[in-house]
């Protein structure tokens, strides 16, 4: 007789190593880890999707750093042409500080729940209405953004609205201690960041074909146009960018 044990270890091992698994978006993969670790409360179940915190890394994100100026670009993944964004902040902000000037560099509109991607593991911020493991995620809120990304041309990921799933890639360029910032400044950057709640990147560049298409008349491209009306793929104001990172106060 298969040792129930046994059979849900193949069961698991099957699930990992499957395409549809590997194409799931980090957040929805921890997600459906947790569920069976809930639903089975086996021990096999925790030793296949082991807790992703660690005291010792949550004590090494959380502790202070010397003061240093990072200079990043935030890249939208998967848009074509690139949409990005080149920045200075401190390097002393913490990872929730960094979600908000990502929002205000990109122009997003803080509506959905995020999530950073890093060598050390996930950090999210605690939400009354979502809930948070803080077992298998770490408080972005008091993670230090020195600690997370201290090496140049290291990466992160940051995930916004985990129903579109806008993946950023985090790349630090430079990093100096000649300067103290008192809000972020945006140096350069390219392109209109897509429409909230339009899909997702994939549907988006969908949209932008159909729009591109002249004198395109069906239902489809007359939806879009009219959904889109308001919207220029290819602008980019880097004073109105720049206007609503001073907001933002360290």
């Amino acid at each position: 007789m298969l040792n129930r044990e046994v059979l849900l270890q193949s069961l698991i091992t099957k699930l990992k190593t499957s395409e549809e698994y590997s194409s799931l978006p980090p957040q929805d993969q921890k997600r459906l880890e947790t569920t069976l670790i809930e639903q089975f409360q086996q021990p096999v179940l925790t030793r296949i999707f082991p807790n992703r915190t660690d005291q010792k890394v949550e004590r090494e994100v959380t502790q202070p750093v010397e003061n240093k100026t990072f200079q990043l670009k935030i890249s939208l993944k998967g848009a074509k042409p690139p949409i990005w964004r080149r920045v200075l902040i401190p390097n002393t902000l913490s990872l929730h500080q960094f979600h908000l000037v990502i929002q205000a560099a990109m122009g997003w509109t803080n509506s959905h729940l995020y999530s950073f991607d890093t060598r050390h593991g996930e950090f999210e911020y605690p939400d009354e209405e979502y809930e948070f493991d803080a077992k298998r995620t770490y408080d972005s809120n008091k993670a230090i953004l020195g600690n997370v990304l201290d090496v140049e041309h290291d990466k992160i990921s940051y995930t916004y609205d985990f129903g579109d799933n806008w993946e950023h890639q985090i790349l630090p360029e430079k990093i100096s201690e000649d300067q103290k910032l008192n809000f972020p400044v945006c140096l350069k950057g390219k392109r209109n960041r897509p429409l909230e709640d339009s899909g997702g990147i994939h549907h988006y560049q969908h949209v932008l074909e159909v729009l591109s298409i002249p004198g395109e008349q069906d239902e489809e491209a007359m939806f879009f146009r009219e959904w889109f009306a308001d919207h220029n793929s290819e602008e980019f104001d880097l004073e109105g960018t720049n206007e609503r990172l001073k907001e933002i106060r360290f």
